[in-house]
């Protein structure tokens, strides 16, 4: 008995150390996620949040990456610049993701751009649209599944010209989103011999309660067309107090910012946009993936996917697959993988190009419509799809 209790202990040290020397095969793939679920797009963000959830649930289903599941490493911007970029830190630094979907919003990835390029994590955006970051030393570290605000500005500018208005006023936010906006609009009329006046450049800060006085301005610009660049909690009290002051008598134009039915949630806003509002623009696809999608949401989430789920769906996508493609955890290899990637996604058939920016897309000109079946009485509606080439 003694002879067999010694054998046993002898093969159990032999078995020991041969199990600590072997690769470790748990753990997960964590994919960082960065969206703003509060603040001027927080309700937005939740909702796009919803679209990387359901890319996760089916890669994991799918059998994950690399042969583990993903994790996907939540994090809230605040629809802050700064907040987004500590968010940023605090997933590379503590929780030690390799590429992150995200972020939101043009203001945080420019601050992120010199930090990933030095820690070597690329971003996904499925929404920061703005210029600014194919321009910024480390571009080639952040790719978008959306597609510019270039392309955007080039499609409302074209609307402007289609239907003859000559007298455009703009109301944006004051930052690079709304500002590059802007100026790709104004751009394009000017280098298309528009024959028109921009007759008032309104721009103001994001958070305030009264617009009032911005809004003045626009009236006494006596525009035949307003173009304006809002989110969503600042975009309710410009519309709404636009309709007080008898705007709702000149045609408004709209973005992919204030796309959704959270700027439905005042009355008041949602009827001036359902009165005025002759078109918007924002990043859609079509073909089967879509179809899937916008099924899949519906059924997992009891709602219709809004503007810049199908984006983020396809960044989750897009970072899962270039890691498989690596065949490593490693955010350098991942980058690599990423700039050489192709796949049909939820927004139609996307590839990058040298400077991580998307090279085709789909446009969706929307309005607003009334609508009984909504819990708000008002929808968004598509008038019209156009298709865009960097």
């Amino acid at each position: 008995m003694v002879k067999k209790l010694l054998l046993v202990v002898a093969v159990l040290s032999l078995l020991i150390p041969a199990v600590a020397c072997a690769p470790a095969e748990t753990g997960t793939i964590k994919i960082g996620c960065l969206l703003d679920t509060t603040g001027g797009l927080g309700a937005m963000g939740t909702r796009i949040l919803n679209g990387a959830r359901l890319a996760v649930d089916e890669i994991n289903a799918a059998g994950g990456v690399l042969g583990k599941q993903v994790e996907l490493v939540e994090e809230d911007g605040k629809t802050e610049a700064d907040a987004g970029f500590a968010r940023i830190k605090k997933m590379v630094e503590i929780d030690g993701v390799e590429v992150i979907a995200g972020p939101m919003i043009t203001g945080a990835s420019l601050l992120a751009l010199p930090y990933v390029k030095e820690q070597k994590v690329p971003l996904i955006t499925p929404s920061a649209t703005g210029i600014a970051l194919s321009e910024k030393d480390g571009t080639e570290w952040f790719f978008r599944t959306c597609l510019r605000d270039d392309a955007q500005g080039n499609v409302l500018a074209d609307i402007i010209m289609d239907k003859g208005y000559t007298k455009l006023a703009t109301i944006v936010l004051d930052n690079t989103y709304g500002k590059g906006l802007e100026e790709a609009i104004v751009g394009r009329l000017q280098a298309e011999g528009w024959q028109g006046e921009h007759v008032a450049a309104v721009r103001y800060a994001e958070g305030g309660k009264d617009y009032r006085a911005e809004l003045q301005q626009i009236k006494d610009s006596g525009p035949d067309v307003v173009f304006c660049c809002s989110y969503c909690d600042d975009g309710i009290i410009v519309f709404k107090q636009a309709l007080d002051m008898g705007l709702d008598e000149i045609a408004w134009m709209g973005c992919d910012g204030n796309y959704g039915s959270g700027l439905f949630a005042e009355p008041s806003s949602a009827e001036l946009m359902e009165k005025t509002f002759v078109a918007g623009t924002r990043t859609v696809g079509s073909g089967s993936v879509n179809e899937h999608f916008k099924t899949a949401y519906e059924e997992e989430f009891g709602e219709a996917p809004e503007v810049y789920c199908d984006t983020m769906y396809d960044a989750v996508w897009a970072a899962a697959k270039a890691i498989e493609a690596a065949g490593v955890y490693d955010g350098e290899a991942i980058r690599v993988a990423l700039t050489g990637l192709e796949f049909d996604g939820a927004t139609g058939h996307i590839t990058f190009n040298e400077i991580g920016d998307r090279t085709a897309g789909t446009f969706e000109i929307w309005q607003v419509v009334k609508d009984a079946t909504t819990e708000t009485g008002y929808k968004n509606a598509a008038i019209e799809i156009v298709a865009w080439s960097m």
